[in-house]
């Protein structure tokens, strides 16, 4: 049993580097003149960035609509919609000072409904996506600065 984990685990990892492995082999041979290697490279690097920039701003893209799904489990499981009569039992309550927390009929009972881990999930990914947007406002700056020169 170990030894066929051991065999599965190898062919993915020869799977999964091979492509890495063919891009660094098909890299092209150096030039002679040294304003011709730096042209190069500072194409292959502009070349770079803007497959990294076009990349975040699709990861970007897939992560609003991740963040979308995130607000409105956070939205749903925040609360409750309650019945007229309830409200109004409610209201009778709260008129007469006689309400408490759990007579509230917009707030869950069930503590398994919590809203705090879809919110936490919300605010963290919020957060990655402002990295990524400020990660790709340095890299519009550097190719810009690269398509100057």
């Amino acid at each position: 049993m170990k030894s066929l984990r051991f065999v599965v685990g190898f062919v993915v990892m020869a799977v999964w580097f091979t492509p890495i492995l063919e891009a660094r082999s098909a890299q092209p041979a150096p030039a002679d003149s040294a304003a011709g290697v730096e042209s190069k490279d500072g194409n292959a690097k502009r070349q770079g960035l803007v497959l990294e920039l076009k990349a975040l701003q699709d990861g970007v893209a897939a992560k609003r609509a991740e963040l979308a799904k995130l607000r409105h489990k956070w939205m749903v499981s925040k609360g409750r919609t309650p019945t007229e009569e309830e409200v109004k039992e409610f209201e009778e309550k709260r008129a007469k000072g006689k309400a408490t927390a759990e007579d509230n009929p917009y707030v869950n009972k069930n503590p398994l409904s919590s809203p705090a881990r879809w919110r936490a999930a919300y605010y963290e990914k919020l957060a990655e996506i402002k990295k990524e947007k400020e990660r790709a406002a340095l890299l519009e700056q550097e190719i810009d600065a690269l398509t100057r020169q």
